[in-house]
C-alpha cells in the first residue's frame, strides 16, 4: 500500500552498507520510520533529501511490517538557511529533536505537527526573538502532551508575571507572539520553568538543550 504523505525529518541513521533509516513526522500518520535504500550511495537522487530538520512530500510504502520504504520525495523547504549560523541551526535542532522526545510513535498528533512546522518557518525568517520562539514552542509541546505548565509540575515558586505569560503563549498563535517583550529575569524564569518540566517529565532531553546555553 502507498501513501502520500508531508513531513519534517527528525533523525537520521545509517543502516547497512548504503542504506538510511529516517524518522518522519507527518501531520496523517505521526511519527514513522522509513528505510531509504541505496540513498548513500552516490548514485542516489535522495542523498541531500534525506537529513535533519528537511520539511517535504514523501511517497512511501508500506508491508506488513510496522517500517516504511521510501518510493519517491520531493523538498518543499530544507530550511538550508538555518546552517548559515550555528545558533539558528542548535534552535532548529533543538525543535526536532524536542518534537522527537515529546512524540508516540505511529501515533497522529496533528497539533504537534502543526506547532513543529509553524516554528521552523518562523524560525527561518528569524521575525521573532529566538528566545521567544523557543518558550512559546516549548509551552506549547508540553501542554499538548497533557502536561501542564506551571507551578504544580515544578518545585520551585512561579511569579504572577509568569503565569501570564505562560496563558497568553498557550493563546496566541506563534506568528503573533511578536508583540510580546519580555525581560532577562521574565525569560529566565519561564526557562527554568519548561526545562524542569521536559527533564522530569520525560525519558530523554534534547542533548543540543545544554548547548544552548552557551550560545
Amino acid at each position: 500500500m502507498q501513501e502520500k504523505v508531508k513531513g519534517v525529518i527528525l533523525k537520521t541513521m545509517d543502516y547497512k552498507e548504503r542504506d538510511k533509516i529516517i524518522w518522519l513526522f507527518t501531520e496523517s500518520l505521526g511519527k514513522i520510520a522509513v528505510i531509504c535504500k541505496g540513498v548513500r550511495s552516490q548514485k542516489s537522487k535522495y542523498q541531500s533529501l534525506i537529513r535533519p530538520i528537511l520539511y517535504g512530500e514523501f511517497l512511501l510504502f508500506k508491508g506488513s511490517g510496522t517500517m516504511y520504504s521510501l518510493n519517491e520525495g520531493i523538498a518543499i523547504n530544507s530550511f538550508s538557511s538555518l546552517s548559515s549560523s550555528l545558533e539558528l541551526l542548535t534552535y532548529g535542532s533543538y525543535f526536532v529533536e524536542l518534537a522527537d522526545i515529546m512524540t508516540q510513535d505511529n501515533e497522529p498528533d496533528e497539533p504537534a505537527y502543526k506547532i513543529l512546522v509553524t516554528a521552523l518557518y518562523l524560525l527561518e525568517t528569524n521575525v521573532i526573538d529566538m528566545e521567544l520562539l523557543t518558550l512559546a514552542f516549548e509551552v506549547k509541546l508540553i501542554r499538548n502532551s497533557g502536561l501542564k505548565v506551571g507551578r504544580e509540575m515544578v518545585p520551585f515558586p512561579i511569579s504572577k508575571a509568569s503565569e501570564n505569560i505562560i496563558e497568553f503563549l498557550l493563546k496566541t498563535e506563534m506568528s503573533k507572539i511578536h508583540v510580546l517583550k519580555l525581560d532577562e529575569k521574565i525569560k529566565k524564569e519561564l526557562k527554568e520553568i519548561t526545562t524542569f518540566i521536559i527533564r522530569d517529565s520525560f525519558q530523554r532531553r534534547p542533548k543540543s538543550l545544554d548547548l544552548l546555553k552557551f550560545l
